[in-house]
């Protein structure tokens, strides 16, 4: 049955799948890196999101959006300014 979403608001579907998730040792390398990152990954991600945060003035009301990011020709992926200011 189709219910109306309400307006402003979440709304969750009655169907779901199920479906089994596997251990990740049976997985093959090629699987485990791309759903995986790396410790040094990790390490780069967090510092890019502590320059972020630092930048929205460390409060979260204050995230930058999508429309206000800069777009990145070669990859087609959104740019924090904070990044842009190194272009």
């Amino acid at each position: 049955p189709t219910r109306k979403r309400p307006r402003g608001g979440v709304s969750f579907s009655e169907t779901v799948a199920v479906l089994p998730i596997p251990h990740s040792c049976t997985l093959s390398a090629l699987q485990r890196q791309r759903m995986y990152a790396t410790s040094v990954e990790v390490h780069q991600n967090k510092t890019k999101s502590k320059k972020e945060y630092r930048y929205d003035g460390y409060d979260w009301r204050n995230a930058t959006e999508e429309w206000e990011m800069g777009v990145d020709m070669a990859t087609g992926e959104l740019v924090h300014p904070v990044h842009q200011q190194s272009f």
